[in-house]
């Protein structure tokens, strides 16, 4: 009885929806089984009274209340993107299993843009309730589940995929929406196809779908202030569809605090602001995740959907002359390239530097539980003194996109001439063509790469690094293996200054793979690493490291260094340390060298 009366109900609709003699059809949206989203546009030169008809998908039965639809129309001001009308729990009646909208609205002279979208469909009965999400890129859900097919539903379609099936059939093809106004003033009405263009615009990249990565380079030949539009998805804990500027440095950024609600699900939103920008050059960046976007929303889509993307305008016509699109390279006078890195490597590459150089470093990486320390991360070694020229610290880093442990650094500095190694380590998980997660935005360049900076670089001030024994070695014990006891003798002519520059394994302040320094002649210890004197290494907590400089009189010495049974050079049973190949003891000539003012980096947490 209650599906004979639903038919009844269905089929009165649609008759209401024909037109009566006194009003003209100027919108028709309709059928929404093979379709997610459906548009038009339309001009009023006068204020004008449009009646609307709509028949939309949710419900508030006795057994489920929702206030959302799945399946509902709106509109928008197509010169100020907001919104001036939209169906829903309050304005509708129930019709069946549908909702129903058979009213007016006033709208003011101007221009218009309709959408309805079927985004989802809810199926309730006194028992079950659950909405499911309608991909139309493929077959929806239950015709694919009448060819065999298995996905993350089958559970659910497997009980109920004939009634689903025929309730979506039966309701998908009469939800639509139609426009009327009155037969006096149908020839005043212009139509066109949304979205209307906004004025000045001197870059457009909207309507995005799943996994884009928009990078657009531009110049301002003067100051020029630019009013920036986008639409994008995300929380207060990240965004993960959003845009940003960059000069060298991060100049502008979509940020939760700046943005607004985008109508529609909660995650969708908007920022419209003006930018000024001096002249220079730029890159716009804009990313996608893998899904909620024009290709399928997974959710209600915004208010203004065919903007999802971002737009910029200049704030005057006459100021475009100022603006140039420039063509992006990425990766320009590339000295070093470390990409494309696996699960557990850790791989190097030496360069040298004639002359002072600004370089750019360009790396990406995976931030670790600790919000402070980096599990998959990039650095820069002076190759002579092995002192941290650049480190990828987490606080400097970006959200890279996808899951929220990408993180990504693209910064300038200073190196001065020298010969440096450039290193990169990754753990067992979450890295390049094995991602336990969202990728990052830019996965191809997953690593470090280090570039020479700006047009006028000059490739010759970089040569080749040679790896050889560094003079300044007194005495090296290096890649030392489990259960390992090693020794090696020098002799000093003269009282000489030492750097002591030791890696190895501790915990609970002791020492379980460390090095000391022995008077030949006599076998007393004249310097032993010990925890008190160490700081973390990276990696796992307990690798430990020494960097300080003693002084030795003349005489013979032994430099000794011993090693336990696990958690070695090429035996790692947690992360290894950033230098890997120097778990050991070096002893250099201390020639006076000015160092990088590296801080000591955080012990991690317990």
């Amino acid at each position: 009885m209650n599906r004979y009366i639903a038919r009844i109900a269905a089929l009165s609709f649609i008759i209401s929806f024909q037109s009566t003699a006194a009003d003209k059809t100027i919108v028709s949206l309709k059928g929404f089984c093979d379709a997610e989203l459906k548009m038009a546009g339309i001009e009023l030169p006068h204020q004008a009274t449009v009646k609307i008809r709509a028949l939309g998908g949710g419900e508030r039965g006795w057994t489920y209340k929702s206030d959302r639809l799945f399946a509902y129309g709106w509109i928008i001001n197509a010169d100020t993107r907001e919104l001036v009308w939209k169906m829903d729990v309050d304005n509708t009646s129930r019709s069946g299993d549908n909702r129903e909208f058979d009213g007016s609205v006033t709208l003011d002279a101007g221009a218009y843009e309709v959408y309805f979208t079927a985004y989802a469909f809810g199926y309730h009965t006194m028992f079950t309730h659950f909405n499911i999400n309608i991909d139309h890129r493929e077959n929806p859900l239950f015709r694919s589940y009448r060819k065999g097919d298995k996905d993350g539903f089958w559970f659910f379609k497997s009980w109920w995929s004939e009634d689903i099936a025929k309730e979506w059939e039966k309701r998908c093809k009469d939800w639509g929406l139609e426009l009327l106004i009155d037969e006096s003033k149908e020839g005043t009405v212009r139509t066109f196809t949304p979205p209307k263009q906004r004025q000045s615009v001197v870059v457009r990249a909207a309507g995005l779908g799943d996994s884009k990565l928009v990078r657009q380079g531009f110049s301002l030949s003067e100051h020029m202030t630019l009013e920036v539009y986008a639409l994008g998805e995300g929380t207060k804990d990240a965004l993960v569809d959003y845009g940003w500027i960059v000069d060298r440095q991060r100049v502008w950024e979509m940020r939760w605090h700046d943005v607004s609600w985008g109508g529609g699900a909660k995650k969708n939103v908007k920022y419209a602001e003006s930018l000024d920008l001096p002249h220079g050059e730029y890159v716009l960046y804009f990313v996608t995740d893998n899904s909620h976007s024009c290709a399928d929303w997974n959710d209600a889509p915004p208010d203004d959907p065919l903007n999802w993307g971002i737009t910029i305008s200049a704030t005057r016509e006459a100021d475009r002359n100022h603006f140039k699109a420039t063509k992006f390279n990425e990766l320009q006078n590339v000295i070093v390239s470390i990409t494309r890195v696996g699960d557990s490597e850790s791989r190097t590459e030496g360069f040298t530097l004639k002359r002072g150089t600004k370089v750019r470093v360009y790396a990406f990486g995976e931030r670790s539980n600790e919000r402070r320390l980096m599990a998959d991360y990039g650095m820069i070694l002076d190759a002579k003194t092995r002192q941290k020229a650049w480190t990828m610290d987490v606080d400097r880093t970006q959200h890279a996109g996808g899951a929220s442990k990408n993180r990504y650094i693209d910064e300038v500095i200073d190196l001065p001439k020298g010969s440096y190694l450039v290193m990169y380590n990754t753990d067992d998980s979450h890295a390049y063509n094995d991602w336990n997660s969202d990728p990052p935005f830019d996965e191809e360049n997953y690593g470090i790469t280090v570039m020479g900076v700006g047009a006028d670089f000059n490739s010759s001030v970089v040569g080749k690094y040679v790896e050889e024994r560094d003079k300044s070695i007194i005495a090296q014990i290096a890649t030392v293996g489990n259960g390992a006891s090693k020794e090696e003798r020098f002799k000093l002519d003269r009282t000489t200054r030492i750097r002591v520059y030791a890696i190895g394994e501790g915990e609970k302040r002791e020492m379980f793979d460390y090095g000391w320094i022995e008077d030949a002649k006599t076998g007393n210890v004249v310097w032993e690493m010990t925890y008190s004197m160490t700081f973390h290494a990276g990696g796992g907590r307990k690798n430990r490291m020494v960097n300080t400089t003693i002084l030795l009189d003349r005489g013979e010495y032994k430099l000794r260094y011993v090693s336990d049974d696990s958690h070695s050079f090429g035996s790692w049973n947690v992360d290894p340390p950033e230098d890997q190949r120097y778990w050991g003891i070096t002893l250099y000539k201390d020639e006076g060298l000015e160092h990088p003012n590296i801080p000591v980096p955080p012990e991690p947490p317990e």
